[in-house]
């Protein structure tokens, strides 16, 4: 997961006129203009988080090689990429529970099985995320199928501050790495 993939979106008012606002994007792209007299910064927040969630939305997670998926601060997955539905699809999940718009951390709440507290372990740890308590998040875990013993090592990480705290969760299959382990 470079740091590539985890952007955070600044914006700023543009004065220059003293007519009219102009809400940018920190490259100085065009966003939004307001009258100076009607602008609101209800309105300004409300177009710069419309903004920021179009562009969320352009990410190229489907470049990610690990199963990705954009989460909002309230756990609802917003975006996932092409191999994290293949992973769902090829495990026989219920795609409803994890893709866009199930709720992640409700998912690994509920999560019942042997491998169970693992979920909600993970849980805990995106929400510490998105909760601002940590910056990134990562753990090791055991995600067996009945035909294969398998691991994978999830990460999440914060890339949005202030109302709309976001975070990119990234799960990597490191299964040959850990054989390879446990077999010395």
């Amino acid at each position: 997961m470079g740091e590539e993939m985890l952007p955070k979106f600044d914006y700023y008012l543009d004065e220059s006129d003293p007519d009219i606002v102009v809400l940018r994007r920190q490259d100085g792209a065009f966003v939004a203009a307001f009258s100076a007299l009607g602008a609101t910064r209800e309105g300004l927040v409300e177009a710069a988080k419309e903004d920021y969630r179009k562009l969320l939305l352009r990410l190229r997670l489907d470049e990610v090689p690990e199963h990705t998926a954009i989460v909002d601060r309230s756990g609802a997955i917003v975006s996932v990429n092409k191999a994290w539905k293949r992973f769902a699809k090829d495990n026989e999940a219920d795609l409803s529970k994890v893709s866009e718009r199930a709720n992640y951390l409700d998912v690994c709440e509920r999560a019942t099985g042997e491998q169970s507290q693992y979920a909600q372990s993970f849980g805990e740890g995106l929400r510490s995320v998105l909760s601002s308590q940590e910056e990134r998040f990562a753990m090791e875990y055991p995600c067996h199928s009945p035909t294969e013993r398998r691991w994978f090592v999830g990460r999440v990480k914060r890339f949005a501050d202030g109302d709309s705290p976001m975070a990119l969760v990234a799960h990597e299959n490191v299964t040959r790495r850990k054989k390879s382990v446990l077999a010395h």
